[in-house]
């Protein structure tokens, strides 16, 4: 398996990363998203370790490969990720919760609560 991402949808120009931003996108590359996360966070991460781990969100459709800078630096499109990683945990839950009062060795505990 490569460790590169998957190929654009459609062949792209190489294009300097700025011209890629716009108002109703996020875009940034992995460096640029270690910072970000290093200065939120007080973390950063080895970078190599960061772009595995946006490969394998790329896999699942959490964040989006965009292209590569001039410099050889993979864009991340971020722009639904939020959404997209909302929507996974809170189905995450909603099965956790089902699963939890479905349990018939968690009706004892409600008993009282009639």
């Amino acid at each position: 398996m490569t460790d590169r991402p998957p190929s654009p949808p459609t062949p792209r120009a190489a294009r300097p990363f700025a011209e890629h931003d716009r108002e109703d996108r996020t875009l940034a590359t992995t460096a640029q998203l270690n910072t970000a996360i290093e200065n939120a966070l007080g973390y950063r991460f080895d970078e190599a370790a960061l772009e595995s781990v946006l490969l394998e969100l790329d896999r699942h459709d959490y964040v989006e490969w965009e292209s590569v800078t001039r410099r050889g630096e993979y864009v991340w499109d971020l722009s639904e990720s939020p959404d997209r990683i909302a929507e996974t945990v809170a189905a995450a839950l909603v099965d956790r919760v089902r699963s939890w009062l479905a349990d018939d060795s968690h009706e004892e505990s409600f008993s009282g609560c009639r």
